[in-house]
């Protein structure tokens, strides 16, 4: 063998062995990170798989998904139990309609597969998600959807209200699916924009009720601990505040606007100045020329 020849393959093995052994420690740290935050038990070659699908199931996830019917719809993977079987067909034409006001608004998005649990308890699911007066939620770290059957027999009987709750939840919690997989980071949002989008895309306009709630300024609704507290002031209303912020700005810059300040926000990783430089609007602008409107 040539000395060039032979110097290039053993470079190339060096660069091989090293890639390996990167991988490798990865995988184990990976693994380690697993069993501490999701379940002691989960085996190595379940956290590979966890890191190529970027889905990992923790103990609680396995242990619904093992008593429930499993069937596949486009990207997601529904679980239910046998008596949700009638809502079947319409929880898959929700989420069709989902995917295209999802393709519709944020373009083509690259999405990892996604678990759809369906709860008979509410309590249950209130445990799973360890979060308070829920119906529903988006797990990005789980890769999880997940709302309650509790209000089947409402929606089968075609009442109105627990149809539109339902459709109007699944879309809400699909969307947020959508966006964690379009944005780097969904941290450098705040809160409002992220449930603004989602309350936009669930939203039938003919079907909201008087716009009335009492102001929350946009600094007051950037953390999730904020938005927390602000759900639970009696005059307030922040997803409908949020929701009617997009209904202005889809209003006055159309719908496109939407993508353009989150990829310009992708560019400049900065939230504000992105902002502003598509809309022409500081937050306190906005506030002034919107949100005022609406204060009581």
């Amino acid at each position: 063998m040539k000395k060039p020849i032979r110097f290039f393959f053993l470079i190339s093995a060096s660069f091989v062995f090293i890639a390996f052994l990167v991988l490798l420690g990865g995988s184990l740290f990976l693994h380690k990170f697993l069993e501490e935050t999701l379940d002691p038990n989960i085996t190595y070659v379940q956290s590979v798989k966890a890191l190529l699908t970027q889905n990992a199931n923790g103990e609680s996830e396995r242990r619904i998904k093992e008593i429930s019917v499993h069937e596949n719809h486009q990207h997601i993977s529904i679980y239910y139990e046998e008596n949700f079987a009638a809502l079947l067909p319409l929880t898959k034409e929700t989420l069709d309609l989902a995917i295209a006001k999802n393709e519709k608004l944020f373009g083509e998005v690259r999405l990892a597969p996604v678990d759809l649990l369906v709860f008979e308890d509410l309590k249950e699911l209130r445990g799973f998600s360890e979060l308070e007066n829920i119906d529903g939620f988006y797990s990005d770290f789980d890769k999880v959807l997940a709302f309650h059957n509790s209000n089947k027999e409402l929606i089968l009987a075609k009442d109105k209200i627990a149809l539109y709750a339902f459709q109007k939840m699944l879309l809400h919690e699909y969307t947020h699916y959508v966006f964690s997989q379009k944005v780097q980071n969904p941290a450098t949002y705040p809160i409002w924009f992220i449930e603004g989008i989602a309350e936009y895309v669930g939203t039938d306009p003919n079907e909201v009720s008087f716009p009335y709630f009492e102001k929350i300024s946009f600094e007051q609704l950037t953390s999730s601990e904020q938005w927390q507290e602000a759900r639970t002031l009696v005059m307030s209303d922040p997803y409908l505040q949020s929701y009617y912020t997009f209904e202005f700005l889809t209003t006055n810059y159309e719908e496109q606007v939407i993508r353009e300040i989150i990829d310009l926000v992708e560019e400049t990783q900065d939230f504000e100045e992105s902002f502003t430089e598509v809309t022409g609007l500081t937050l306190h602008e906005l506030e002034k020329v919107f949100l005022n409107s609406y204060k009581n």
